[in-house]
């Protein structure tokens, strides 16, 4: 048996051999993590090319954002802390935060969104979690979804960027997001949270 590009954690039982092993796929796990958010979620959604962007500031010009929240498909409106929890405290603090949204979806209504995340705290100014929940309609139909995100502070409040995706349900009513992959941005405090589908 030949050891892989991580490490071989049958080759030594003694934890002071696996302990440095799981460092290095978390490491390399969130490197992964981090270049496909880029990759998939930023890079597409700039209308100009970069280079363009970086010319001479100008009072005049109009900065717009590159997602308009009339176009989102999902608005939170209240947000209830049901509780969180350290997991880990090395080499990163990790945490487990649940959540319940109360919210607007489009062509739907009212959903409640049901979350739990866990979250690696890599600095004070960053935070990687992956999340998992559902949307449930008030007649108990339901869509479950996996996400990952970043967060970090921006003018005193947390803001995260997330990648979500949607299973698939036989809810006529949620069937409008199977297998729909979107972007979504959630700020710590009264801000309202937001959902975009890509086309």
């Amino acid at each position: 048996m030949g050891s892989g590009p991580l490490c071989n954690l049958n080759l030594f039982k003694s934890p002071y051999f696996i302990e440095p092993c799981l460092n290095r796929i978390t490491r390399l796990s969130l490197s992964l993590s981090l270049l496909i958010i880029f990759g998939v979620a930023v890079l597409p959604h700039f209308g100009t090319d970069l280079l363009a962007q970086t010319s001479q500031p100008s009072v005049n010009k109009n900065v717009t954002a590159p997602l308009d929240v009339a176009d989102s498909i999902y608005s939170a409106n209240t947000t209830k802390d049901l509780g969180s929890k350290n997991i880990s405290l090395t080499p990163y603090q990790i945490t487990e935060e649940r959540a319940s949204d109360q919210g607007f979806l489009k062509g739907v209504g009212n959903v409640t969104n049901n979350q739990t995340y866990i979250s690696t705290h890599l600095s004070d100014e960053l935070i990687q979690s992956t999340g998992n929940g559902t949307f449930e309609t008030p007649d108990g139909q339901s869509i479950a979804w996996i996400t990952s995100s970043i967060g970090r502070p921006v003018d005193g409040r947390w803001v995260f960027h997330e990648i979500i995706l949607f299973n698939n349900t036989q809810s006529k009513s949620l069937a409008l997001l199977n297998n729909s992959i979107g972007l979504v941005k959630s700020t710590i405090g009264n801000e309202p949270d937001y959902i975009w589908l890509l086309k």
